[in-house]
């Protein structure tokens, strides 16, 4: 079975890790080896899961086939650039080219390519049916999914910069150029917008899906979180509200078109299995019966 990436984006705040965890949690319960991954420093895996998650693959306590891993941005820089640092002195570079490769890797979006390169390494094994990806907030992510995509330039101008093209690693090379394949292929790759009904997180999620279809990668899938019930809009600041959120779902649906899952406002914190098990089969739809 090829392994199926699920890409949750969108602004800091809007529920990204919430609904990657239910969407995670949904996965497995289809019977799939499912890998929730998280490069946001600000995600609470261990908080939504109630339960200790580090920077190695964390198995989840009473979900079968579910997995979770947050990598520390800072961690993963570190062993990166140690690694390609001591690649080049396996191939005999010169301090001087060593000195200039390490002040190039000391770059702002070095963490952001060692996280991905994480990302990577996982869904090249061959070892999950799906992975979730929790990402960073917009921004971040798209310089995340941008640099990769020019690889072969980024490695020869940037890290490599006193390195002929032709020692470049081309099994790593052709490893990203894979994966990044399967992340414009929509039956590989979903990539869903996480906001709420309102003018900011709908522009900047706009913005960045526009951006990504610009590389080649297609939005696949809308999440409008903290919809207010209309069950609920029952006095006349509620229903104001609700009103409000009608007019920004209306402009959700006529920019994006793809699916729309309208996610309810909670009365509580979404934590534990069980409500992450009901969150996920209401949005997502009931658990699939593998054996029927």
């Amino acid at each position: 079975m090829t392994t199926r990436s699920i890409f949750f984006s969108g602004k800091g705040g809007v529920g990204k890790t919430t609904m990657a965890c239910a969407a995670a949690v949904r996965h497995s319960s289809d019977g799939l080896r499912t890998l929730i991954v998280t490069t946001d420093p600000a995600s609470n895996l261990a908080d939504v899961f109630e339960q200790p998650i580090g920077h190695h693959v964390t198995p989840i306590a009473g979900v079968p086939n579910l997995w979770a891993m947050e990598i520390d941005p800072e961690s993963a820089a570190e062993a990166y650039k140690a690694r390609i640092l001591d690649d080049a002195r396996r191939r005999g570079r010169p301090p001087e080219a060593l000195a200039v490769m390490a002040e190039e890797l000391e770059s702002p979006c070095t963490e952001e390519m060692a996280a991905f390169d994480r990302f990577i390494e996982f869904a090249a094994q061959g070892t999950w049916d799906a992975i979730v990806f929790d990402t960073a907030p917009t921004g971040h992510t798209l310089r995340l999914l941008q640099l990769p995509i020019d690889w072969s330039h980024q490695l020869d101008v940037k890290v490599f910069a006193s390195v002929d093209g032709d020692a470049a690693d081309g099994a790593t090379k052709r490893r990203f150029g894979d994966v990044i394949a399967g992340m414009r292929d929509p039956k590989r790759s979903t990539f869903a917008f996480v906001m709420y009904p309102e003018a900011t997180p709908i522009i900047e999620a706009y913005r960045a899906s526009r951006e990504l279809q610009g590389l080649g990668i297609p939005t696949g899938l809308v999440v409008a979180n903290f919809v207010i019930p209309r069950e609920h809009a029952t006095t006349p600041f509620v229903r104001a509200r609700r009103a409000m959120q009608d007019r920004y779902l209306g402009e959700i649906a006529a920019r994006f078109a793809v699916p729309v899952l309208e996610v309810p406002l909670q009365a509580g914190e979404v934590r534990g299995l069980d409500t992450l098990a009901a969150l996920g089969e209401r949005v997502f739809g009931p658990a699939v019966d593998r054996e029927a």
